[in-house]
């Protein structure tokens, strides 16, 4: 254990550290998570809109919500593509130390991406030219990691041309604002005709446009690969791991998820519409019933320190970790029971996530309870109520199964933990009592 420990504090930690603080991740991740409003809104109506109760479609419809219902989601997640080359390309400048130019960043960002993007021209009779309409479909889902490589180039781009000072300068007393759109102009220029080029290249080939070079050359198999119980297996334990050697697990391992998991929110919504299964069930709502209460399922683990405890020392504690465990927040756990570098806790905090996983797996594949929706709702949504905003009541049922379950599985090690605590402060009381006798 000794020897494993220490390779991995040597080998495996330093690295994943390294992958938490790359830049570009940190630029995905951020900008994703910029997203959560946008993608919340429109699942939510989505979901309004599709539930298939006779009374209730009948309702909404004679009211005239169910055109509110779906018109929503058309221009929220539908233009997922757009609000995810603004999201990434806002955060990329700041996170590359160029925050002046986020607004013209984003903007360019924004027109190079709907360069990219098929035109189609549509010549209505009698008109005197046709009418030029946008492909939505590239807009939303099928066009998001098209609009994370725009975004990152076109950020990288401009912040190196003004690093290099290829830019129009304007004397002082120039309003800044002005001053700011004179340095856009040549970077403009230079960004927005690669792109162009960019587009004529793609025309030129059996994929037409860099949209579908894009989606079926990267964004297909990746979302395949993503879509796999023994991906989704690796994922939660490599965090766990990670989380027990006092890393970030989930800051190092979800930024390479979050754009493909924003991928399934519009096929996934569009299904529950239709009254179909979610075709996407390894999503970010399955991956929050591995982590109620935080990283290893320790909501069990705090319920059961806060009416279990019979050491002062967790008594104490879990006054302040229950509340915080209702909320997903478990920081204080981790690093302050610790679980971090315990071996005592070690086993719960690695294999609780993935039983719950296996359990989760296969009342879905029986039909005991639907896939989550994959939901990027907010982590501190607690049990219940996460489960009612991912689709379906049942999935609430099962996040009281998970922390009962979770509660069971950390009990036996906890209380090692507890009556440790409880003979180190007999052994203390001893000792105080024999400094009071001696004074």
């Amino acid at each position: 254990m000794n020897n494993f420990m220490k390779f991995m504090e040597e080998k495996f930690v330093p690295v994943a550290a390294k992958i938490g603080a790359n830049k570009y991740l940190k630029s995905l991740s951020m900008g994703s998570m910029s997203l959560m409003a946008i993608i919340m809104v429109g699942s939510i109506f989505s979901l309004l809109g599709s539930i298939a109760w006779g009374p209730y479609q009948g309702f909404i419809i004679s009211t005239g919500l169910k055109q509110l219902f779906e018109f929503v989601p058309k221009i929220t997640t539908d233009l997922m593509g757009v609000y995810m080359v603004i999201g990434v390309s806002y955060n990329a400048a700041k996170i590359f130390d160029h925050e002046d130019l986020a607004f013209n960043n984003t903007l360019l960002a924004i027109a190079s991406f709907l360069i990219l993007v098929p035109l189609k021209p549509i010549q209505e009779e009698g008109a005197f030219q046709p009418d030029v309409f946008i492909n939505s479909t590239y807009l939303g889902p099928k066009g998001i990691f098209l609009a994370l490589i725009v975004a990152i180039l076109v950020t990288k781009i401009y912040c190196s041309i003004v690093e290099r000072n290829w830019t129009i300068r304007m004397p002082e007393g120039v309003p800044e604002q002005v001053s700011y759109a004179f340095i856009a102009l040549i970077p403009a220029f230079i960004i927005l005709i690669l792109f162009s080029a960019i587009k004529i290249g793609f025309s030129m080939t059996s994929f037409v446009t860099a949209n579908d070079f894009i989606y079926k050359i990267i964004q297909i198999p990746l979302q395949s690969l993503a879509s796999s119980l023994p991906t989704f297996i690796i994922l939660i334990m490599l965090a766990q791991v990670l989380w027990f050697f006092g890393v970030h697990g989930s800051y190092a391992t979800l930024p390479l998820f979050f754009p493909i998991w924003i991928g399934y929110i519009g096929e996934n919504t569009a299904a529950i519409a239709s009254g179909k299964e979610v075709p996407f069930m390894y999503n970010f709502g399955l991956y929050n019933l591995t982590t109620l209460g935080g990283c290893g399922t320790t909501i069990g683990l705090v319920i059961v320190m806060f009416f279990f405890a019979k050491s002062e020392r967790y008594k104490a504690f879990s006054k302040v970790v229950m509340p915080c465990g209702l909320f997903n927040v478990n920081e204080p756990v981790v690093f302050g029971m610790p679980l971090m570098l315990n071996p005592v806790t070690f086993i719960p905090f690695l294999i609780t996530p993935i039983i719950v996983l296996f359990i989760a797996y296969f009342a879905i594949k029986l039909n005991i309870m639907p896939a989550p929706m994959g939901l990027m709702i907010p982590s501190s949504t607690p049990p219940i109520f996460s489960g009612l905003m991912q689709g379906s009541w049942k999935l609430s049922i099962f996040e009281v199964f998970v922390i009962f379950l979770s509660g069971v599985i950390y009990y036996p090690f906890f209380k090692i933990l507890d009556n440790q605590a409880l003979k180190e402060e007999a052994e203390g009381q001893v000792v105080a009592e024999a400094e009071g006798t001696n004074n």
